[in-house]
């Protein structure tokens, strides 16, 4: 079994230890380096994404994935790529929380750990975000995309607001602004003037590849 059957096989049984020990080997024998091995969790969580999408696994299988791949890149990953003065390469930066007056944060985490596993650069902003905190991290870190997360009826009209705060302070060309979270859909997305929507963390990987290669 090769080293990235082995990591596909630990990633879908949850099995953190075991990721973490054969990453921990393979960068210390030189079998790969850590940016190598990035590249085969975001090959390897394409694959758990597309089973997600054909209904072969279920929501808890796929957090579970996903949580053990993000355990493994902060502690494991990342820190070695600095260390080997690496360029960790990023598809491009995203901005993303939950909106203010909401504390729902399962869909978002899920949607951030897979822009992060398919190679995009995540600001996780948490829960009860206010606008003002999405744009001023946007305009720190020259992100592309801001991406907002309401679980709840009564916080979708935050959304709206950001997009209202980046026109006032005559921004708004400068980020892609997503939206996400089972109370909103395509139409309210065009309704608050966003540059797109996803009902789900694999839609939302499809829709900010697309964005930023248009």
């Amino acid at each position: 079994m090769s080293l990235q059957e082995k990591m596909k096989e630990a990633i879908i049984e949850w099995d953190e230890d075991g990721l973490k020990e054969m990453c921990k080997s393979a960068i210390e024998n030189k079998e790969a380096s850590a940016a190598e091995l990035l590249s085969y969790i975001g090959d390897i969580m394409r694959f758990i994404g597309e089973q997600f999408e054909n209904e072969e696994i279920f929501l808890p299988d796929l957090i579970g994935s996903a949580d053990t791949v993000k355990s493994i890149i902060d502690e494991i990953l990342d820190p070695a790529i600095r260390a080997a003065g690496e360029e960790k390469k990023t598809k491009g930066k995203v901005v993303l929380g939950t909106v203010e007056s909401d504390v729902h944060s399962i869909g978002k985490d899920l949607v951030g750990s897979f822009l992060f596993s398919n190679g995009f650069e995540v600001f996780n902003l948490g829960v009860d975000v206010p606008a003002a905190k999405f744009i001023e991290k946007a305009e720190e870190v020259g992100a592309q995309i801001i991406a907002m997360s309401s679980l709840l009826t009564m916080s979708m009209d935050f959304q709206r607001k950001l997009i209202s705060e980046l026109e006032k302070r005559g921004i708004r060309d400068n980020f892609k602004v997503i939206v996400g979270g089972s109370p909103t859909s395509d139409e309210w997305a065009d309704e608050i003037g966003a540059d797109g929507w996803a009902d789900d963390a694999i839609e939302a990987v499809s829709l900010v590849n697309k964005i930023l290669n248009s």
